[in-house]
C-alpha cells in the first residue's frame, strides 16, 4: 500500500531535520564552551609554580646599595676663617740656610812632615812583619820620633779619645763630606771628645807604635775613610 503524501514527505525531510539538529546542538555546545567555562585568564597558569622565587635575604633596597651611588649633596664649604686657621704656614728655607746644600770639603794638610813608611794599598796584599800575614793595609804610615808634633788633617770635631790594645792611644776626628780620620801610635793626646780643631792644628805627639804594627818602629797611623769606604789619605794633599 503506498504512503500517503504527509508520511512521504517526513520521511525525505527526517534525515534534514537531524543533521539541523545536530548543528544546533553544536552551535550550543560552542557557545557553552565560550561564555559558560571561565576563561583562560582566570584559570590556574600551569607554570605558577616555576616562578622565581625571589631570595628573601637581599631586599631591593639592600641591593641598591650595594651600588655606590653620586654624591648629589654639596660639599660643605668651609668658612674663610676656619680654612685660614686650618692652613699651616709652609717652612721658610732662609737664605743663608738653602736647602739640600751640602758642606763644601775642606782644606787638607799632612799631619807629619815627614817621610811615608808604608804607603796606602787596600787591593794589594803585602807582607806584615807583627802579624806575620799578608794583608791590605788601608791607611798611610809616616816615619818619626818620639815627641813629634802631629797635627790634624783638616778642620774638623773630635769623636773619640781612646787607648786599646790594637791601636794604642789614638784620636778620632770627623770632617765634613762625611769624611772621618784616625791618627793612632800618639802620645801626650792634647785634645778631648767633642773639641773642634783647625787644620794644621796639633792634637799629639808620638809615642809607642801602635800594637799590631809594633815591629815598625814609633810612626804615625792615619787613616781616613769616606762614609763605610777607606780613602788613601795622600790622594787628599
Amino acid at each position: 500500500m503506498k504512503k500517503s503524501n504527509g508520511a512521504q514527505w517526513w520521511n525525505e525531510d527526517k534525515s534534514f531535520y537531524m543533521i539541523l539538529m545536530l548543528c544546533l546542538m553544536a552551535i550550543a555546545v560552542a557557545a557553552y564552551v565560550l561564555f559558560a567555562l571561565p576563561t583562560s585568564s582566570e584559570t590556574e597558569d600551569p607554570m605558577d609554580g616555576y616562578l622565581y622565587e625571589a631570595d628573601d635575604s637581599v631586599t631591593a633596597s639592600e641591593a641598591l646599595d650595594r651600588v655606590p651611588a653620586l654624591d648629589t649633596e654639596p660639599a660643605e664649604e668651609t668658612e674663610p676663617e676656619e680654612a685660614a686657621e686650618q692652613e699651616e704656614p709652609a717652612e721658610e728655607t732662609t737664605a743663608s740656610e738653602p736647602e739640600g746644600e751640602t758642606a763644601a770639603e775642606p782644606a787638607f794638610t799632612p799631619p807629619v812632615t815627614s817621610d811615608i813608611l808604608r804607603p796606602f794599598s787596600s787591593d794589594t796584599l803585602e807582607y806584615d812583619e807583627t802579624t806575620q800575614d799578608w794583608r791590605t793595609h788601608e791607611a798611610v804610615d809616616y816615619t818619626g820620633k818620639k815627641g813629634d808634633a802631629v797635627c790634624a788633617i783638616a778642620d774638623g770635631t773630635v769623636v773619640t779619645v781612646g787607648d786599646d790594645a790594637i791601636y794604642g792611644k789614638y784620636v778620632v776626628l770627623s770632617h765634613a763630606q762625611d769624611l772621618t780620620s784616625v791618627y793612632a801610635g800618639l802620645d801626650d793626646i792634647s785634645v778631648a771628645e767633642g773639641d773642634t780643631v783647625s787644620g794644621g792644628k796639633q792634637i799629639a805627639v808620638l809615642g809607642d807604635p801602635m800594637p799590631l804594627e809594633q815591629k815598625q818602629g814609633v810612626h804615625l797611623h792615619l787613616a781616613v775613610s769616606r762614609g763605610e769606604e777607606s780613602v788613601d789619605p795622600t790622594s787628599l794633599f
